[in-house]
């Protein structure tokens, strides 16, 4: 049985979808969750038997908490993804520089320290996936540090892929554009359906599908990339849409 590290693996969204695919495509599961998702990695752990699903509860802020998941992992690992992410909205006029530190602490210091630590229990030809977001390619307004570290991350893969590739270990990120959820009834997510040329937000299970391929050996020259999955909408143009609209009306 091949075994995968998922960080973030309990929390409620893409993540948790892309730990219930690997273990439905027979892959067993050595998975993270932060505090805040307790409740949820108990029930899935019960719902799973510790050999396809194994759960540990990690602050991935804390350089000691990522020592102490790396010496626990026993087994040789085919897989890393790294689902995981730290996001706060910002006072650009008032800036919370802790916000900062921990959105780099979590979502560009900790894979980093992770593949680094883990690549020597990895075997040949493994496959490391980190999903990001959309954002990484745009400016932001009041998210500078998660904007920032999604573009970082896009830069780190790369290199990660040119220093691991003589091992066949492969290394992509999955950026995800605005993915339904429990708050995509929101106008946010209403205009996002608007901006996005599929007319609808995506799913969890699509966010794991891409997830399960660049991990599979479908994808085995596949490295060093950014596969988008977003229904289009970066490629939209907001103001040229609205004019080509007005347009229509004449």
């Amino acid at each position: 049985m091949k075994h995968v590290i998922i960080i973030g693996a309990a929390k409620p969204g893409y993540a948790e979808a892309v730990t219930r695919r690997m273990i439905k495509e027979g892959i067993s599961v050595i998975g993270t969750f932060d505090e805040e998702y307790a409740g949820n990695a108990d029930k899935m752990t019960k719902e799973f038997s510790n050999d396809v699903l194994t759960l540990k509860q990690v602050d991935l802020s804390s350089r000691d908490a990522l020592k102490e998941f790396v010496n626990s992992v026993d087994e040789k690992i085919d897989g890393f993804i790294y689902a995981q992410f730290f996001f706060e909205m910002e006072n650009p006029d008032k800036f919370d520089h802790e916000i900062w530190d921990k959105s780099i602490a979590i979502n560009l210091t900790a894979p980093n320290y992770l593949i680094h630590e883990l690549k020597n229990k990895m075997n040949d030809r493994s496959s490391i996936v980190i999903i990001t977001s959309t954002e990484g390619f745009r400016g932001s307004y009041g998210a500078s540090a998660y904007a920032t570290t999604k573009a970082g991350i896009h830069n780190l893969v790369k290199t990660l892929a040119n220093t691991l590739g003589k091992r066949n270990i492969r290394v992509n990120a999955l950026p995800a554009g605005w993915i339904g959820g429990e708050m995509d009834t929101d106008e946010i997510f209403n205009k996002s359906r608007a901006l996005t040329p599929l007319g609808r937000l995506g799913t969890d299970e699509e966010i794991a599908s891409v997830a399960y391929f660049l991990f599979s050996k479908e994808s085995s020259f596949i490295n060093g990339t950014t596969i988008v999955v977003d229904g289009g909408y970066l490629c939209s143009d907001t103001l040229s849409k609205y004019e080509f609209e007005d347009y229509k009306k004449d």
